[in-house]
């Protein structure tokens, strides 16, 4: 017999809500069918057209404050060569596979299901709130940034994202910031090189300053490490012989305390024109892409923490692990925005298998996250 959660799981994942090739409309209406069909009230925040968070409360009546499970129901897509259907939901001995089953359906399922038993009972010490976000794939992460103007959240608000942890409490997460260089030269014949620019070379330039200047940061975190700079993309000329007049990259820079957005930026604008200078006649352009995400963490004796380890250690029996995330999640933005040191991650599945081929979570990291769920519901 399989665990409802673990069927719950499988069912999320056969519908197909990679982030930008589906929009998260068919998801959100099979979850709003399984709340009704729990008897558990809803309500839809319109993020933009077709696309919706879904948010659904089980008042408490004591005095702890809101517990605000927030889960994003979009993946990336699925992509090729994968040697499971990754819209298939299956089961190959102890694990689920499929895109989204560690990163985060299984999470979402698990917060659900919490939710289906926290209805049940007849007084909760606070209000458990379970939101499913859209667009948390997405450079904006339109459905958090719309959640955060709610009644539902505020500085003082538990919040809990089920990402795949490994159930480990995630309280620290790197920045990311994202980056769009673009260099422009001159085009002139390849028998010409002395009369063109080359924007290629200048780009190559630019980007090897960027590349060498972060590698030589000094901040190394507990949590978090060191920051990090990898050339997501790179395009630039037209053709082998003719000396090329516009290129461009885009970036992804993971930075951890005591780096902020603002010295990110100013690392990157310096390297930029450290590198271009080298190139006489290039001009460069950059563009911030998407939300500028500073690092945030969360203090060990946050109320958040001590509540879910004590949850933690009565269905465990041991100790839960404390850590960092290299991704930016909704918890993050929660944290960042509203300078709430109350949000962290916590959940099943592994942070190396999501975005992969093959993804798939262990079943027993599905039932156990339920159980430490449900008792956190009745904590306080």
């Amino acid at each position: 017999m399989l665990h409802s959660a673990v069927e719950l799981t499988s069912k999320l994942v056969k519908i197909n809500s990679g982030n930008p090739i589906n929009t998260e409309k068919r998801v959100t209406e099979f979850i709003c069918e399984w709340l009704e069909k729990e008897d558990i009230p809803y309500q839809l925040q319109e993020v933009e057209l077709n696309r919706n968070n879904v948010i659904a409360r089980i008042p408490g009546k004591g005095k702890r404050a809101p517990i605000v499970l927030i889960a994003h129901c979009d993946t990336v897509p699925a992509g090729e060569e994968w040697t499971q259907d990754p819209f298939g939901g299956e089961i190959v001995g102890d694990k689920l596979f499929g895109r989204g089953s560690a990163d985060m359906k299984s999470g979402l399922a698990s917060a659900l299901y919490a939710l289906k038993e926290a209805s049940k009972e007849p007084s909760l010490p606070g209000d458990f709130i379970v939101v499913v976000s859209v667009d948390e794939e997405g450079p904006g992460m339109k459905g958090v940034m719309k959640f955060l103007q709610s009644n539902y959240i505020d500085s003082s608000t538990m919040t809990i994202a089920p990402e795949p942890t490994n159930l480990e409490i995630v309280r620290a997460h790197r920045g990311v910031m994202w980056y769009e260089i673009k260099t422009y030269g001159k085009s002139s014949h390849g028998g010409h090189a002395e009369r063109g620019v080359d924007a290629n070379h200048a780009l190559a330039e630019i980007l090897c300053e960027i590349k060498s200047v972060v590698n030589g940061l000094p901040f190394d975190n507990k949590y978090l490490g060191k920051s990090l700079l990898s050339i997501g993309k790179i395009a630039g000329g037209t053709k082998t012989n003719v000396v090329p007049d516009q290129a461009r990259a885009e970036i992804d820079f993971r930075i951890v305390p005591p780096l902020d957005d603002k010295t990110a930026n100013k690392i990157i604008e310096k390297s930029v024109n450290r590198g271009l200078a080298r190139i006489p006649g290039a001009k460069v352009e950059i563009n911030n892409l998407g939300l500028q995400r500073p690092p945030v963490e969360v203090p060990d004796y946050a109320e958040v923490v001590k509540l879910l380890s004590k949850g933690y250690k009565r269905i465990l029996n041991t100790e839960p692990v404390q850590g960092g995330y290299v991704a930016y999640t909704d918890a993050a933005v929660v944290s960042w925005k509203l300078n709430n040191k109350n949000a962290i991650c916590f959940g099943p599945g592994n942070l190396e298998q999501a975005h992969t081929i093959d993804e798939w979570v262990y079943i027993e990291e599905i039932e156990k996250c339920v159980e430490i769920f449900k008792m956190l519901a009745l904590e306080y």
